[in-house]
């Protein structure tokens, strides 16, 4: 019965009313505490203990009162029954006190404030409230009540202020059990104080004590013990020793005193033996002794320890001087006494007479100079401890005293202390060893007058000292002593800082004061004391600090960080500290932004930044935000910003950062919407996407702030579809490799890594840990100590890191040594045992063994305390400490290479799940010493002769780099795997296993590019096919061989699971869901494994089916999006969708901020967080008009997806669908958006049209019918809500029967609809006119009417249907319907050849008839009538035939002149209407420069061409302005008005043109035409008062560069050295045009890249600042001159600028060629995924004779790395110069082509390839490995395609450059092209260059995969273009100043010395020929385009063709011998 109540009471509890509620309690206290017989009954005490319990909120809430008042009334008087007759009459049994306990626990979690009633309070308020009466059951005779309450101590106390912990401490103490000889009270006793402790940090020192006094008694030890370990927790300690350890100073004061040595509890401490106690803890122990005098007991310790007493008084030397010295004079200063007790002295000091100091008896014992020597050795520690044992006692305050070393003190410490500080009394706990201000420095005095051996005490505060005596005081400021404590401390330093007066306000010792007092402003009883001391060091010190601007803004954004935190926590407090504390917080805040608003920080160009952090930081409010508008938005901002910037521009560095970040994200709130967002907008959203990730993976952040971090990323892939490269880098390199590459600066060869420990050494003495700062500075000191003692050191590696202020307050002349050298640690092969690789500290252990086997290295040897200490450190520095261990054997270890190498082997040859992050760590180091340089590198370099290579740092380590692979794979690193890979199966030998086909499938199937996976040599056979198919994703044909697979396992009755899933996925592939989810349900996948549930949520969500149970827990991405769906459609509440949204939100943000991160599972993650975020905008929207504005929004950003994998596409457009739906379908979700079905109807029509739209652009059909068919079943419902989308559903149905090949089903379902007047005014419109211009579309394509019908019938009336609304894309789209067709009909081949056989009949006709009209005249002539007749009738027939033809004829011309027009104008209206058809300028052009005499061209193009804008036409500026003409007509008049409007809006891409054209010398009419028209343009521009100075100053500096190109060069010039421009012969006016003319005139340099702007604004472009006066000579017959320019964006622009015979206009329209082939590259999907592109560089033609060409930045020719790279990595091959000897004397002895391909062989073998050494070695890393050498496969394919197509040769490796930044290749020289290579004396055989080393290039499958695929991608596009391809060139065809052939003396110097020359100068242009011959040529040339762009062969078959024609030896052997087909 008892459950049942209590559980129903526990369901309802929320919704009860009062009335039924007081009923209910009045009838449990009337019937069972009020009876007598039942007043004491356990059972229903309990229950209604119980009740009371699950019914809290009822009466024990602030609103209870309120809500239920009379229940709150009864229940109370039940609740003040229970705790009087359990807790305060003491007559119920202890289960029922337990229960009792329990309750008021659970009550004061609900409400912390509840006090109970009157009734409770009787007798003693204060103690009968609820804490006080829980802690009086502390002393509970049943040891069961008073552990139920000491177990929830911490969870107590966490309720409340740490302000009421003391009284509650208190309260504890006084009810704890006393009788300490009751074994179970005592145990209870001490648990309690362990608790105590836990629950309250702040009396850690107290309870220590405690336990420490109660461990004497028989049995204590062993419960404290257990004690002492929970305390050492709380106190942040790893274990009860090093608790010991910290306060071991007052436990063995209080044990010498009052204990006998025996009596010690060192067992409660850990120690098994009080030798282990002593030897902890000697130096403190012995010098207590010594200082006592206690003689007799330091010589018995001793002997227990083992160790001589003089021996240990050296290690305790410090302190024995600074005890005995300062208790000497305490002593002294006390027998003088007669009244009262010094501080510092306790009740029970003994002494009855006056000691001998304990230095002096030291001194006797050693002798003196001994003595003096450990004085010399421990001086700084000596002075330390002074510091260390004295208190300042406020009530007493006191001089100082004016000793030597005491100038200013008292001075300095007026300023110090604030004027306004509270006096806390007594600050310490008077227990020695502590002793007053004037006692020590008294004792200090004396210890410095003592000596005259070099103490000098004006010396004394050096910044070594004040540093290292600050650490000391640093260390002693524990959170475990307490706040009383940490004033002493702090007031120590403060004294500390006015002694060393100046020291302390400059370099190093200023910067870790303030770094290390910051900490202090947060407790509320030493923050007055730490801000005066800091506003003292902050003004002193501003100099200083102003050279520092990123430490004092780091300190200012820490501070404020933790006030923040501060004040947030303590905000309701009503503690006076507390309040004072906050307030003088605040105050110090104020004014350190007042401080560094006043004052000039040396931040340069970042000086804006500096000041706007800030002053937004001084307005932060309690919490981090990016709502728009606040001051915490715009903080982030400008962290942001700087974040972006490279790392050397930064204002803040690291440490910083993490502290701007601390104060931005620890504490942090999101938005609560996008449209609040700072980054709502997805363009500023993509613009911070990528600093936002580094910034989550690395600085402290909340959930909140992973929260709107993820909506960022969600919102940025959403819009963009990208992942950036730098989230999925394997590896980043952090060390100096630039800066201190032994090769390049002479320094030591270890010197990289050492500066890189350093460095990170350096960034922990900012570590907000201060023993974490103090084992850094202990570290360096030892560093500096040793190298300064090391002989034959050129450089001390610490001075290249530690600036000269940091290294001189770390540098001391002894340190003494450390102990931890002389460690023993287990040898490096120790680490060999699998067992032992399996541990997480494995690498933690190995490095600390490698560093203790260095123990003579100055860094090594000292870094074992920060290793053992600071976590992830080793593992951090692992690399670089086994670089230094390599380094070593050369000089020492001449084994320890292989022992290193045995143990990385043993490693990643185990690698499995439990060692994952160790082999990770092991492959990274791998991979960093890859980077490094070898000793024989360095070598090589450094002698003449010998050219290094960087293959020798492969070997750094004796590895099996094919078991690194896998190791490598297995932890997710599979750019590494494919790189090692890469080396194994270069270095492996004949008889080793290759690299298998499942590891590179493995790696291949994980990286991003989806063509690599092709690469591997798979066996032929139905698994791989299937394999295949699944990769591709194309889901009918997996399914076809999974259901065979599916049928013949259910034949056989095996199991077929995993066909299941097969099936599965492939029907998930094609969009349906429906049957993957019905066939999950059946069981498919056997058990519930990871793989399963994936695709049953997947299925489920896409089908909106919200009925599976999901865990909480899953990290699955469907599972993730499942449940935030799930919630939002099944929880009717009034939160927002943004609450269920936000769990999933933080668990993607985790896992993606943690381990290593692939291409896959990145973009997956980011695409469940675009998903998220998508439904989250959508269900937060608020109206139709916020709804309508989200579906825009989503609208707008499905233009990345209509070219991106339709894999990361889907996804996408099903949550949108599934989105809508579930608004459409949920009342709640309708109500929760403030809309109606309606709106949510017509929202869920719109998501379907989106999502059949993107399928059908992808060509996945199955999905666009799916889609498709759900909308034409919503119409149904739309219609019932108000909303009519029939139309739109109709079309998009016929649409996909379009695609599916139902073409006349399509048709008529378009017809239908265009016979329907109403569809533009349905509810989703669809205007006529697009129905109208598809319908002639499709049936002229279905060839279902005629021409003339379709034109008339659909095409004109689609125009008719805009209504003059010809502006828009549905315009656009219209007219481009219309001209594309009329342009099809000219082209159609039939029309074509019915138009030319109709003019020929008619020709025939004519000529026909005018013979037989001769034989009529010849047979009158001669009389023959009879002939006459015959001839006469015959005529007449030929009249009626010609009528006849000639009519046809006419008709013909007819149409055609009608389509030419119509086509011309429609083209024009297109490009008028809107941007998204601008490709239809090059075919306007082609068709108005073919008929440019016909008028009626000229008047459609004169009809609408002044609408179009001019940028449409500046890509055809070459061909358009080389037609120019003074002729006058109407041709000439629209174009010379085109000429302008295009000079007039983008001047930089027209007028260099018109100005070449005004530079070309006149050899005919024709030429004298143009010169005119150009002229005439030129003026025109002149006279525009937009153009005119931007004309004038490019005409002046056109014409500087043409003198400078034709200047000669000095015949004395010193070779490959620059020369002054005055060498050139140049007039001083001349050269003042270069110096000052052009940078005045405001021009940007003419080599620059100008992007087309539509709003033709060019201000913004960067200009010419200054052109160098130095000009180099470059090589090659012309020795162009190469000059730079720097721009005022800062860049330098470098230019050759040429002159001679060549005619750079080739070149100019050949690039023009290549860039729009790269645009038609960029349209397709396929090729613009893998980023296939040409290569280009800009050329500016200024004369037939001279021009200007951009050099290329970072490129190489192929040669000049490859002959050296030969010579360098096979030095015992033939040189280059014997392989050409060879081939060509074959080739000049004209010998047959088999000898030539012997000879050619006998090169291949003593010539091997070296190209995949040049992405190896010169690009770092895995990462830049992969992507530089797939960007050199990926545009070798497509420069090799488009180089076959236009017939491109003379492609030699000069010809051809690498760029060393990206790997990519671009040709240069291009002169050569459309099979001219065929006709050179040696023909070019091959259609591109694809030599070994091209393929070397590839990398381990060669050709195969990507090259190959990417080929036939670029190959397939360029067949699919090939009417626009053809376009583009037919536009060349009408340029009269093209070339189409290579003039005779060209085709001789191209073989007999263009390979001999570098740079392939040759003259370019052929002589004049006829125009006849002329277009005769361009025809040859462009039929053979057009013949290889024709699909005779399919893509794969003529891909594969050319590649073998390309590598065929045999083509190679008898090309020429200068090509160096050999390489």
């Amino acid at each position: 019965m008892k459950p049942l109540v209590v559980d129903f009471l526990g369901a309802v509890a929320e919704v009860l009313p009062d009335e039924p509620a007081k009923t209910l309690f009045e009838f449990f206290g009337d019937n069972l505490i009020q009876k007598y017989e039942l007043e004491r009954c356990e059972t229903s005490v309990a229950f209604c203990v119980d009740a009371l319990g699950v019914a809290a909120s009822l009466w024990v809430t602030e609103k209870s009162v309120d809500e239920h008042p009379e229940t709150e009334e009864v229940c109370m008087q039940i609740f003040a029954h229970m705790v009087k007759i359990a807790l305060q009459m003491h007559i119920t049994s202890q289960s029922v006190r337990v229960s009792v306990i329990n309750i008021i626990q659970h009550i004061l979690k609900i409400n912390a404030n509840f006090e109970g009633d009157d009734a409770l309070m009787e007798g003693d308020r204060e103690e009968n409230t609820p804490i006080p009466l829980l802690l009086s059951r502390l002393g509970d005779p049943d040891v069961r009540v008073s552990f139920a309450v000491a177990k929830n101590l911490p969870s107590i106390f966490a309720l409340y202020k740490p302000s009421t912990y003391r009284r509650f401490c208190d309260l504890a103490e006084k009810h704890m059990p006393q009788e300490l000889v009751w074994r179970e009270g005592l145990a209870m006793r001490i648990y309690t104080i362990g608790q105590l402790a836990q629950a309250n940090p702040s009396s850690i020192a107290r309870m220590v004590f405690r336990i420490f006094e109660t461990a004497q008694f028989p049995d204590g030890e062993i419960y404290s013990r257990r004690a002492l370990v929970t305390i050492a927790k709380a106190a942040g300690l790893r274990n009860e020793q090093e608790l010991f350890a910290l306060f071991s100073s007052k436990l063995i004061w209080v044990w010498v005193d009052f204990y006998e040595s025996s009596d010690f509890p060192y067992k409660a401490f850990g120690y098994p033996t009080l030798k282990d106690m002593c030897l902890a803890v000697k130096e403190e122990l012995f010098a207590q002794l010594l200082a006592r005098g206690k003689n007799k007991l330091a010589e018995h310790l001793a002997n227990v320890v083992e160790i001589p007493l003089d021996e240990l008084i050296v290690q305790a030397f410090p302190k024995i001087v600074a005890y005995g010295i300062a208790f000497a004079i305490w002593a002294d200063m006390k027998s003088k006494k007669s009244k009262g007790q010094q501080p510092g002295e306790t009740a029970s000091s003994k002494e009855k007479e006056k000691p001998t100091p304990a230095d002096v008896r030291v001194r006797k014992r050693l002798g003196t100079d001994r003595y003096y020597e450990l004085v010399k050795r421990c001086f700084r520690s000596i002075v330390a401890t002074f510091f260390e044992i004295m208190y300042v006692d406020p009530k007493n305050a006191e001089d100082v005293g004016n000793a030597d070393f005491l100038n200013n003190v008292n001075r300095n410490l007026e300023e110090l202390v604030p004027k306004d500080a509270l006096n806390w009394g007594l600050v310490v706990d008077p227990l020695m060893p502590y002793f007053r201000v004037k006692i020590v420095l008294q004792a200090l005095g004396q210890f410095l007058r003592k000596g005259d051996d070099g103490i000098v005490s004006r010396s004394l505060w050096t910044p070594a000292m004040v540093t290292f005596v600050a650490r000391r005081l640093f260390a002693f400021l524990h959170p475990a002593w307490g706040s009383a404590h940490a004033v002493a401390m702090i007031r120590n330093i403060r004294l500390l800082v006015a002694m060393a007066d100046n020291t302390a306000i400059w370099g190093y010792p200023l910067e870790m004061l303030l770094h290390g007092l910051k900490s202090s402003v947060l407790d509320d009883m030493c923050v007055q004391d730490t801000i005066g001391i800091m506003q003292y060091l902050l003004t002193k010190g501003q100099d200083y600090l102003s050279r520092r601007p990123t430490f004092v803004l780091g300190l200012y954004l820490s501070l404020l960080a933790s006030i923040r935190q501060k004040m947030s926590s303590e905000s309701n407090s009503d503690d006076i500290t507390a309040s004072i504390g906050i307030k003088a917080a605040t105050e110090f805040h104020t004014w350190f932004a007042e401080y560094l608003k006043a004052r000039p920080f040396d931040t340069g160009q970042n000086d804006a930044l500096f000041r706007g952090i800030v002053d937004l930081a001084s307005k932060f409010g309690y919490r981090g935000s990016a709502r728009r508008g606040t001051y915490e938005s715009g903080l982030l901002i400008l962290l942001l910003e700087d974040e972006k910037q490279p790392p050397g521009n930064r204002l803040l560095d690291d440490v910083s950062r993490r502290a701007a970040f601390e104060l931005c994200g620890s504490s942090f709130e999101r938005p609560k919407t996008f449209r609040d967002d700072v980054f709502g907008k997805d363009s500023d959203s993509e613009k911070h996407s990528s600093s936002l990730l580094r910034i989550c993976q690395k600085m402290p952040v909340n959930e909140g702030f992973l929260q709107w971090s993820a909506r960022v990323l969600g919102r940025t892939y959403a819009s963009t579809g990208h992942v950036p490269e730098e989230w999925i880098k394997e590896i980043e390199f952090t060390h100096h490799r630039d800066l201190y590459s032994p090769k390049e600066s002479g320094r030591a060869i270890d010197v990289i890594p050492k500066v890189t420990i350093l460095t990170r050494l350096r960034e922990l003495l900012l570590s907000n840990d201060n023993k974490v700062v103090g084992d850094a500075e202990e570290t360096f000191q030892r560093i500096i100590f040793d190298e300064s003692q090391m002989r034959n050191q050129p450089e001390l590696t610490h001075a290249l890191v530690l600036p000269p202020d940091e290294s001189s307050a770390l540098q001391w002349l002894e340190v003494p040594a450390s102990e931890l050298k002389m460690e023993k640690v287990p040898s490096i092969l120790t680490y060999a045992n699998p067992e032992v690789i399996a541990k997480p500290s494995w690498i933690k252990n190995l490095t600390l063994s490698m560093c203790t086997n260095s123990h003579n290295d100055p860094v090594l040897g000292n870094l074992l305390p920060l290793l053992r200490n600071v976590d992830g450190l080793a593992e951090e520095l692992f690399p670089y400490i086994t670089h230094i261990q390599l380094l070593s054997e050369v000089n020492v270890a001449k084994n320890q290479r292989q022992e290193i190498s045995d143990v990385f082997a043993a490693a990643l040859s185990c690698c499995d799940g439990t060692t994952i992050d160790q082999n990770t760590l092991l492959i990274k180091c791998i991979l960093y010493l890859r980077t490094q340089e070898t000793y024989e590198e360095i070598r090589k370099a450094g002698s003449r002769g010998l050219q290094p290579t960087k293959w020798g740092r492969e070997f750094w380590l004796d590895i099996d780099y094919l078991e690194a692979a896998r190791a490598a794979s297995k932890c997710r690193m599979f750019k590494s795997a494919w790189l090692f890979a890469e080396i194994y199966d270069h270095i492996r030998e004949a008889n080793e296993e290759p690299v298998h086909g499942d590891l590179l499938l493995t790696i291949f199937e994980n990286v991003d590019d989806p063509d690599s996976y092709y690469g591997v040599n798979q066996e032929s056979n139905l698994q791989t096919v299937l394999k295949k198919f699944e990769y591709e994703g194309d889901g009918w044909k997996a399914l076809s061989h999974h259901g065979a697979n599916l049928e013949t396992l259910s034949r056989t009755r095996n199991n077929a699971d995993m066909e299941d899933l097969g099936i599965v996925d492939a029907f998930s592939r094609l969009g349906m869901n429906g049957l993957a989810h019905l066939f999950l349900q059946n069981g498919a996948g056997g058990t519930a494994s990871d793989d399963t549930a994936e695709r049953m949520f997947k299925s489920a969500w896409k089908l909106e089916q919200w009925d599976l149970p999901c865990v909480e827990t899953s990290n699955l991405p469907s599972a993730t999006i499942y449940k935030a769906l799930q919630s939002v459609n099944t929880i009717a509440d009034s939160r927002s969708a943004s609450v269920h949204v936000d769990p999933p939100f933080v668990d993607v943000m985790k896992k993606m901020t943690t381990g290593v991160q692939t291409s896959r599972t990145l973009g997956q993650s980011m695409r469940t967080l675009a998903m998220l975020t998508e439904m989250e905008e959508v269900l937060t929207s608020n109206g139709q008009q916020e709804l309508e504005a989200v579906e825009k929004r989503l609208r707008k950003r499905n233009k990345w997806m209509h070219t991106g994998r339709y894999s990361d596409v889907e996804e996408l457009m099903a949550m949108r669908q599934a989105t809508f739906g579930s608004l459409a379908k949920q009342l709640h979700l309708q109500a929760a958006t403030h809309t109606n079905i309606s709106v949510a109807r017509f929202m869920e029509a719109q998501s379907l049209v989106g999502v059949c739209k993107m399928a059908r652009s992808h060509k996945v059909l199955q999905q666009a019918l799916s889609a498709a068919t759900q909308l034409s079943n919503v119409v149904q419902s739309c219609a019932s809500a108000g909303n009519n989308v029939e139309a739109m559903a109709t079309l998009q149905a016929a649409n996909v029967l379009w695609e599916e090949g139902q073409g006349v089903v399509a048709v008529r379902m378009l017809q239908s609809l265009g016979k329907n007047d109403s569809t533009a005014t349905q509810s989703i419109p669809v205007g006529k006119a697009k129905i109208l211009a598809k319908l002639g579309r499709w049936t002229s394509d279905a060839r279902l009417e005629e021409p003339g019908k379709i034109m008339s019938d659909y095409l004109e009336k689609s125009i008719q249907a805009l209504r003059h609304q010809e502006v828009g894309p549905d315009a656009g789209r219209v007219f481009h319907e219309f001209a594309s067709f009329c342009d099809q009909q000219l082209e159609n081949a039939v029309d074509l050849e019915d138009f030319q056989r109709a003019m020929k009949l008619r020709q025939q006709k004519e000529q026909e008839i005018m013979e037989l009209t001769q034989l009529i005249n010849d047979a009158k002539a001669a009389g023959k009538t009879s002939n006459v007749d015959a001839y006469s009738k015959s005529r007449d027939r030929a009249k009626t035939w010609l009528d006849l033809d000639t009519a046809e004829f006419d008709r013909l011309k007819r149409n055609r002149e009608a389509f030419l027009e119509k086509s011309v104008l429609n083209y024009l209206r297109s490009l008028a209407a809107s941007d998204e058809y601008d490709h239809d300028a090059v075919r306007f052009c082609s068709l108005w420069l073919k008929n440019l005499m016909d008028p009626r061209v000229n008047d459609a193009a004169a009809a609408k061409i002044e609408d179009v804008a001019s940028r449409k036409f500046v890509a055809l500026m070459n061909q358009l302005s080389s037609r120019l003409s003074d002729t006058g007509d109407l041709f000439q008049k629209l174009l010379q008005t085109l000429m302008v409007r295009i000079c007039r809006d983008h001047p930089y891409h027209g007028i260099y043109q018109i100005l070449a054209l005004t530079k070309i010398r006149s050899r005919d009419h024709v030429s004298t035409s143009r010169l005119q028209a150009a002229l005439k343009v030129a003026d025109t521009l002149k006279a525009i008062p937009k153009t005119a100075h931007t004309i004038h100053a490019l005409e002046a500096s056109c014409f500087a560069y043409q003198r400078l190109a034709g200047a000669k060069i000095p015949a004395n010039r010193p070779k490959d050295k620059p020369l002054s421009i005055h060498h050139f012969g140049l007039s001083v006016q001349r050269v003042r045009v270069f110096e000052k003319d052009i940078p005045d005139s405001k021009i940007p340099p003419p080599t620059l890249h100008i992007e087309i702007r539509k709003d033709c604004d060019y201000h913004h472009l960067p200009c010419i600042f200054s052109i160098m006066p130095e000009v180099a000579i470059a090589g090659g017959i012309s020795a162009p001159k190469i000059i730079k320019e720097r721009g005022t964006d800062g860049k330098i622009y470098k230019m050759l600028v040429k002159g001679g015979s060549d005619d750079l206009r080739q070149d100019a329209i050949m690039l023009q060629v290549f860039d729009q082939v790269s645009e038609l590259l960029q349209r397709n999907r396929s090729t613009r995924q893998r980023d296939l592109k040409v290569r280009t560089y800009k050329v500016v033609p200024l004369t037939t004779g001279a021009g200007i060409i951009e050099f290329v930045p970072n490129t190489i020719p192929l040669h000049e790395y490859l002959l050296p790279a030969h010579s360098a990595y096979y030095p015992k091959d033939w040189q280059h110069t014997e392989c050409r000897k060879r081939i060509s004397a074959a080739q000049q002895e004209k010998k047959s082509r088999e000898i030539r391909v012997r000879e050619f062989e006998k090169c291949m073998e003593h010539f091997h390839p070296v190209m995949k050494f040049f992405f190896m070695h010169c690009f770092n890393g895995p990462d830049e490995w992969y992507a530089s050498r797939l960007a050199y496969t990926r545009t070798t394919a497509a420069i090799s395609m488009l180089g076959y197509i236009l017939g491109l040769g003379d492609r030699h490796g000069h010809n051809i450059l690498l760029d060393n930044m990206t790997g990519e290749v671009v040709h240069i020289d291009l002169g050569v092209a459309f099979e001219q290579g065929r006709i050179l004396p040696v023909p070019e055989v091959v259609p591109f260059r694809l030599t070994r080393d091209i393929i070397d290039g590839m990398g381990i499958t060669g050709v195969e995969g990507v090259f190959r695929r990417c080929c036939e991608f670029t190959l397939q596009v360029l067949r699919n273009e090939a009417f626009n391809i053809t376009t583009i060139l037919d536009v060349l065809r009408y340029d009269p100043l093209y070339s189409w052939t290579v003039s005779p003396l060209r085709l001789k110097r191209m073989q007999d010395a263009a390979y001999d020359n570098p740079t392939g100068e040759q003259s370019m242009h052929a002589p004049t020929k006829p125009k006849d011959e002329t277009e005769s040529e361009a025809d040859r040339a462009l039929m053979v385009v057009s013949r290889k762009l024709s699909s005779t062969l399919s893509v794969s078959a003529t891909v594969n063709e050319l590649i073998q024609q390309a590598s065929d030896v045999r083509n190679l052997a008898v090309l020429y011998a200068g090509w160096a087909a050999y390489a």
